[in-house]
């Protein structure tokens, strides 16, 4: 054999070897999709789904919480007679059997037929014993003071346990937890395989919450608003009630009249969100800068005229009177517009809305809800000849329902603002520790607008607040509402109808110990005879305020000025729900417009 055939029989064979090394290297970095499907192992995966904590409430009784439910599911590949399942079906779970048909036919291997039903109406569907049909369990969050209640506050979670609103969306993760995984080995008709691999990851529950909130209190709020707000014919309202040492909230009830007419809870947090012109709750405020700038005394008079100009407006009392003059304690308990103007014009622009910034007027409050409103208050370069005297009477400027009660505990508390709290110390988030307790007024001041708040139920405005065995300071509102034309409403005619009112009291509930609960409750566009804070919103805050010292087992001041001496005894759990209670009215004597 000669040299070149040699040479050319080795090139053949390293030709070959090299595209046998090259054949197996291409086989091993990137397989044949193909032939993996006949020789892989397949792998099954199940998520288990994390329990959901539970929301408490301030004395650990359930305000929501997760319950296993039925969830009926179907493989439509596996039902022989569609027709006769939706029958049967449909005689199980109250569902038309029409409706039912579609899901029960069709393409695919899994659908829904219906979500998280009570668990005896599963075991129903599961004796049946339809092919295809399967009932599995599923979490569904309860509430066992009913659906309605705290319901803005608390929040809800869709279908998939996920929190779409309130404290449920604010602290998803926090009470979701962490979903488990079982992966394990199957043959291929989807079966486990003996002795195959498995691996399990078992889910992490979800941490519960500890709510401020008395789910008692919080019940009782809701029913007795619900009450003035049905009676009254007004649209919405807002009770909260708290302890003004802690800023704990121990009830906060929102309700609205829908567009049926009916008046019922609401998902819309109307205490964080809603704003409007408060009125004459707002003149302790001025009171306050007047007090603390040092340009009036508690019970030195003030010059108050019949009436002021300004600007080419008129302002007035109602009633009207001649010229007067009034200590700041006595313009308070009348509600008098002018006195409070004239106390504004004495401190200046400047002190009023440095007060106003103090309060917390124009920010969020601690609470800091999605969606929270930090209400209106103009910078000062934006204030005119008539904002002064407007916003001094509680016109001109819009609050929350929160930033009200952040002012009347902030009195209450010795003059120190403490941050507004509805979840427990316990629970909180790391990193969402709220603001420190800031001192808005001295001590003496702080005294001083008790004792006007008081003179204001002991012969002003706000008589019907009265708590028998307790003290109450506080203060009436009755707003006019920005409308059609200024603060005049009219109908689709352009017909003027009235204008739209908002009546509010803001009670401070005291005993021996000070201070021991702050209760405000508003109510907007009451249509009844009686529209004013003092009329309407007042007897609302004696009612909620006397059951809940009664439910914190408050005791009543040894010698009560008001009324016979008792001690509150505990209240009862409430049995009735709040579409339940019997609406009443309560007549007031009138008072003066803001």
């Amino acid at each position: 054999m000669n040299r070149g055939r040699v040479v050319a029989v080795l090139v053949i064979l390293l030709l070959a070897l090299g595209g046998l090394v090259y054949r197996i290297i291409d086989v091993q970095a990137t397989p044949d999709p193909r032939i993996l499907e006949d020789i892989a192992i397949p792998i099954g995966e199940i998520t288990v789904p994390a329990p959901r904590g539970t929301v408490i409430d301030r004395n650990g009784r359930t305000i929501a919480l997760s319950l296993p439910a039925a969830t009926v599911v179907v493989d439509p590949r596996l039902i022989e007679d569609p027709h006769g399942a939706a029958a049967a079906l449909s005689d199980v779970l109250g569902i038309d059997a029409a409706e039912l048909i579609g899901k029960l036919q069709g393409e695919g291997a899994f659908r829904y037929i219906v979500r998280q039903i009570d668990p005896e109406v599963g075991e129903q569907v599961r004796s049946l014993g339809i092919d295809g049909v399967k009932v599995i369990s599923e979490p569904r969050r309860e509430h066992p003071n009913g659906d309605c209640s705290a319901l803005a506050a608390v929040g809800r979670v869709n279908i998939d346990h996920v929190g779409m609103s309130g404290l449920e969306e604010t602290y998803d993760e926090h009470l979701s937890g962490v979903p488990g995984r079982v992966t394990k080995e199957v043959g291929v008709d989807g079966t486990t395989i003996p002795g195959g691999l498995e691996e399990v990851i078992a889910p992490t529950v979800g941490q519960d919450v500890t709510m401020t909130l008395d789910r008692n209190i919080q019940f009782q709020a809701e029913s007795m608003l619900f009450d003035v707000v049905a009676s009254a014919g007004a649209s919405s309202g807002v009770a909260l009630v708290s302890l003004p040492a802690t800023g704990e909230i121990i009830a906060m009830a929102n309700v609205a009249r829908g567009s049926d007419g009916i008046v019922n809870c609401t998902r819309h947090n109307l205490a964080a969100t809603w704003t409007y012109e408060p009125g004459s709750v707002f003149k302790p405020v001025t009171a306050a800068a007047a007090l603390s700038s040092g340009a009036v005394q508690e019970d030195v008079g003030i010059e108050v005229p019949s009436y002021l100009s300004i600007w080419e407006h008129r302002f007035e009392d109602t009633p009207t009177h001649p010229d007067v003059e009034w200590t700041p304690t006595e313009i308070v308990a009348r509600s008098s517009n002018i006195g409070t103007i004239k106390m504004a014009q004495m401190t200046g622009e400047d002190r009023l809305y440095q007060t106003m910034r103090a309060f917390g007027f124009g920010s969020r409050t601690a609470l800091d809800f999605k969606g929270e409103s930090k209400g209106i208050l103009p910078p000062l370069s934006k204030w005119n000849g008539l904002s002064l005297p407007n916003m001094a009477i509680g016109q001109g400027l819009a609050v929350t329902p929160l930033q009200m009660l952040q002012v009347y505990n902030t009195i209450a508390n010795d003059g120190v603002r403490v941050p507004l709290r509805l979840i427990d110390d316990r629970d909180r988030i790391a990193g969402n520790e709220g603001p420190a307790p800031v001192r808005i007024l001295s001590s003496d001041m702080a005294s001083s607008l008790m004792r006007m708040l008081e003179s204001v139920v002991l012969f002003g405005t706000g008589q019907q607040a009265v708590v028998e065995g307790f003290t109450v300071a506080g203060k009436t509102g009755t707003a006019w509402q920005p409308c059609d034309i200024g603060y005049q409403c009219v109908n689709e005619r352009n017909e003027l109808i009235g204008r739209h009112h908002t009546a509010t009291f803001a009670g401070i509930v005291s005993n021996d110990d000070g201070p021991a609960l702050v209760v405000l409750v508003v109510v907007d566009q009451p249509k009844g005879d009686v529209i004013s804070g003092g009329g309407l919103a007042a007897p609302a805050v004696s009612k909620i305020a006397e059951y809940s010292l009664r439910q914190l087992r408050v005791p009543a001041v040894l010698d009560a000025g008001l009324g016979d001496r008792r001690r509150a005894e505990p209240a009862t759990v409430p049995t009735t729900t709040t579409a339940e209670a019997d609406p009443g009215s309560n007549d007031g004597a009138g008072e003066t417009r803001t």
